[in-house]
Parts: structure tokens; C-alpha cells; sequence
């Protein structure tokens, strides 16, 4: 049963959902999962991106209705692991005629009522050959891993739209939209981190150009910023102890970066993204889900807060 979000209204067949950081936006209710979901993490991993690259195809601005297929598709399968989905305008299509794009949402709320958050990102739409969506799908899996385990902190994870090629860089990119909107809202300097998960290859290894990575030390890359160097620290620590291999972290100055996480870094936001070098259907794909997993999860219980303490009992009086 679709779950909806504390904003949101059912209406003339479609799920009017509402946020403190958007509009309100109409898109048809779907589902993409119940049965047909596939068992395993390799096996759902793949159904991601078979979805997104090839039954729905090229995804970006100038094909506003394969954006909202693919939107549909996202926020079916969060919704059928039991998220609240929102959905956040960005620039290009048109509401008026249905062809709106947005970004997908959902909130994970912390185990404290403060406003110290972690963001999770990847874009979904496409430019030419690049993004072949498995970074959508390391988003959706990792969020179905967090999605019963408690954190100290919010997690917010979020699937961008116009986040490949020239878009990627602009303000119509949705990464902007949504690091100007948290961060206008909950305060820049309550976004703890952003961590960006960039798409891997699809093909298997016998059919790639470029000859798969020898070993799982060279597999991952890390990149952030000098603003983000305690961060990426943070995310490596755990990363390591579950991919038993210590990812390489490269730092660039934010006007370098070309990712999402570009718009984060821009707030002076603590940035990180990693790149795994393995296909989807390599078998080392699952480790590494299992530890960008254990990643988040450490990160978002990083520095909780202390309980107070009981003020000490007053002295009885003679």
C-alpha cells in the first residue's frame, strides 16, 4: 500500500504531495514493486537500471515524459519500501500539461529532534551515453538497507533530475533546487555532509572497453574538498572496515567538482562522492552496497547529543 507523505492528499486518482521545501505537485499514483520485486540485492540492483536505461530510455529535459516515467518508477519503489516519497519541481517541462519534472524525495527522521541532517543523492535523467542509472540504484538499495535502522541524525535521499551533462552545473540542475531549499530551511550548517553516488558501468566485464579493476583497493574512489577533508574521513572509516580496502580520496576545490555534490560544496556543505569502478553485474557490486550501507548508517550516528543530565535534588530543609 503506497504511503504518503504528512503533506499529501489523495485526489482524482493522483497523490498530491506537498513539502516544506517545494511547491505542491500532481503525478499519477504508481507502484513498482510487491511481487515483482526481485529477491535479491544483484537481482534489484539490475532491475534499476534495465528500467531506467532501457525500458524507459534517454531521460532529460527534452523528453519531459520519460522523466516522469522514470520519477513514477523512483518513487514507486521508495514508497513500496515504506517511505513517504515528496516530490520537488525543478525547472524545464510544464505542470499544466503533465510533463512537470521533479526531484524524488524521501526523509528518514533521526532518532533527536534537531535539525542536523545527512543528504544522499543521485541523478537519474541522462545525457547521451552517461548515467545509465545505477546510481539511482545504489540510492533506492541503500535506502531500503537504512530503512528500519536507527540513526541519531535525519537522512535525506534524494534522486535528482537535470543533474548529467552541462544542466548538471546550473541552477535548473536539481541538486541546486534542493541544497538552496534544505539549506534556506533547516540552516546550511545543520546539512552535516552530502554524500553523492555516482553511477557505475552495466556491462559485464568481458564487454566493457576498459578492463575491470584488478583489485578492490583501486575499485572506489573518493573525492571531496578541503571544506569536506573530516568529512570523507568520517565516510571512509566505516567504508573500509566493511570493503576491507581503504578507498583512494582525491580533493578538489568545489568549482572543480562536476557532480551534485558540486552545489553542495558551493554552500560550504562537507561533500563526498564515490565512484565504484565495478560493473552492476560483478559480484563485488553487492559488497559494495553493504558498505556504502554501513557508511551512511555510521555517519548519520555520528556526534549525537548527550542526554541532559537530571538537576541534582534539592537539599531538604531542617
Amino acid at each position: 500500500m503506497t504511503r504518503i507523505h504528512k503533506h499529501a492528499a489523495l485526489t482524482a486518482g493522483f497523490l498530491l504531495l506537498a513539502s516544506g521545501l517545494s511547491s505542491c505537485t500532481l503525478l499519477p499514483a504508481s507502484s513498482s514493486g510487491g511481487p515483482e520485486t526481485p529477491r535479491t540485492l544483484g537481482a534489484r540492483m539490475e532491475k534499476h537500471a534495465k528500467v531506467l536505461q532501457k525500458d524507459i530510455g534517454a531521460r532529460n529535459a527534452k523528453k519531459p515524459k520519460s522523466m516522469e516515467a522514470a520519477a513514477k518508477y523512483i518513487a514507486g519503489s521508495f514508497s513500496d519500501m515504506g517511505y513517504a516519497v515528496t516530490l520537488q519541481p525543478v525547472a524545464g517541462g510544464d505542470a499544466k500539461k503533465g510533463t512537470a519534472i521533479y526531484n524524488v524525495l524521501v526523509y528518514k527522521p533521526g532518532l533527536y529532534s534537531n535539525n542536523q541532517s545527512i543528504v544522499v543523492g543521485a541523478n537519474y535523467d541522462s545525457s547521451e551515453q552517461l548515467n545509465n542509472g545505477t546510481g539511482t540504484a545504489l540510492l533506492l538499495e541503500t535506502a531500503r538497507d537504512l530503512k528500519d535502522i536507527p540513526t541519531n541524525h535525519n537522512i535525506y535521499f534524494v534522486a535528482y533530475a537535470n543533474g548529467a551533462g552541462p544542466a548538471g552545473k546550473s541552477s535548473s540542475s536539481g541538486a541546486y533546487v534542493h541544497a538552496k531549499a534544505l539549506s534556506g530551511s533547516i540552516g546550511a550548517a545543520n546539512i552535516l555532509g552530502m554524500i553523492n553516488l555516482e553511477p557505475q558501468e552495466l556491462a559485464a566485464a568481458a564487454e566493457q572497453k576498459q578492463p575491470e579493476p584488478e583489485s578492490p583497493q583501486e575499485a572506489v574512489l573518493f573525492m571531496t574538498t578541503p571544506r569536506g577533508k573530516e568529512f570523507a574521513g568520517q565516510c571512509a572509516a566505516p567504508f573500509t572496515k566493511s570493503w576491507e580496502q581503504a578507498p583512494p580520496t582525491f580533493h578538489r576545490e568545489p568549482a572543480a567538482i562536476a557532480g551534485n555534490d558540486r552545489h553542495y560544496a558551493a554552500l560550504n556543505i562537507p561533500t563526498v562522492s564515490c565512484l565504484c569502478k565495478y560493473s552492476v553485474t560483478d559480484s563485488h557490486t553487492e559488497d559494495y552496497v553493504h558498505a556504502l550501507t554501513d557508511m551512511i548508517h555510521q555517519v548519520a550516528d555520528n556526534d549525537a547529543p548527550q542526554p541532559e543530565k537530571a538537576a541534582p535534588p534539592e537539599p531538604k530543609k531542617p
